[in-house]
């Protein structure tokens, strides 16, 4: 069994929606996956399998948690959201680079100008995550594939962002196009995990590149 059918498995079991799973089950479940999907993260985790021994701090008991080592949540329903989220970054992060990296070699730019607006547009995906959850919800998305919606709701708000902006601003500039060409791009990675169906309820690709010059990416 490999680790995303793993995942999956465990997912149909712990999901708040299903059976008798629960948002905080479900997201621990979520930040493990973020973590041991990502040949660097897991790296990174690896090497804290064997830690060296330090004294324990005054007033402190072993094992406990404070807000500078782990995020604290309110309710089980803020950590919820909190894991699609994190998903929703992840899922963004690997379809932005693979696309930085077709994008580059199709038009033979540097890759730099493409990497340049990852982190920007990545860190957008993880915003106004309970209003994306509801439409993806609202569009008929299984639970499974919420944080990969919600993202694919990012990427259209993104898009929306800069074309509004162009529009506003009446010129269209260098990075506008690149922008549109990631954007794009990353659609149709991040779509080949849903249904056609499911891709059209929740709008489509926006198409930026062809709203902005006429062109297709």
């Amino acid at each position: 069994m490999t680790l995303r059918q793993a995942y999956r498995r465990l997912a149909l079991r712990l999901h708040p929606d299903i059976g008798h799973g629960s948002a905080e089950k479900m997201a621990e479940l979520n930040a493990l996956w973020a973590v041991l999907s990502d040949p660097q993260r897991r790296a990174a985790y690896d090497r804290t399998l064997t830690p060296m021994p330090s004294p324990a701090a005054p007033g402190r008991r072993p094992g406990a948690h404070t807000a500078g080592t782990r995020p604290i949540f309110a309710t089980r329903r803020e950590a919820w959201f909190a894991s699609v989220a994190l998903q929703a970054r992840r899922l963004g992060s690997e379809a932005a680079r693979s696309a930085s990296t077709a994008l580059a070699q199709r038009h033979r730019r540097p890759r730099a100008l493409y990497d340049s607006r990852i982190d920007e547009i990545v860190t957008s995906l993880g915003t106004n995550t309970e209003e994306r959850v509801t439409s993806a919800r609202a569009a008929g998305t299984a639970p499974l594939d919420l944080s990969l919606v919600t993202a694919l709701l990012g990427v259209r708000a993104c898009a929306a962002t800069t074309l509004a902006a162009t529009r506003l601003r009446g010129s269209v500039t260098e990075r506008d196009i690149i922008e549109a060409e990631l954007l794009d791009r990353m659609w149709d990675n991040l779509a080949h995990g849903i249904s056609r169906e499911i891709e059209q309820a929740v709008g489509g690709n926006p198409r930026l590149l062809r709203a902005l010059t006429g062109r297709r990416v």
